[in-house]
């Protein structure tokens, strides 16, 4: 299943967001975007190298 963080946009105006059943803050959400960045397909983590 994709991931909707991926696809949103986090305005900067906006300090928390809903998504997938989960309240981000705007720190919590730029990391949560990264770490998604990073997973295979099989939904596993993946080395950043």
């Amino acid at each position: 299943m994709s991931s909707r963080l991926l696809h949103i946009k986090l305005i900067e105006s906006v300090k928390t967001v809903y998504v997938n059943g989960k309240r981000y803050s705007q720190s919590e959400f730029k990391k949560a975007r990264q770490l998604e960045q990073r997973r295979s397909k099989n939904g596993r983590f993946v080395n950043s190298k």
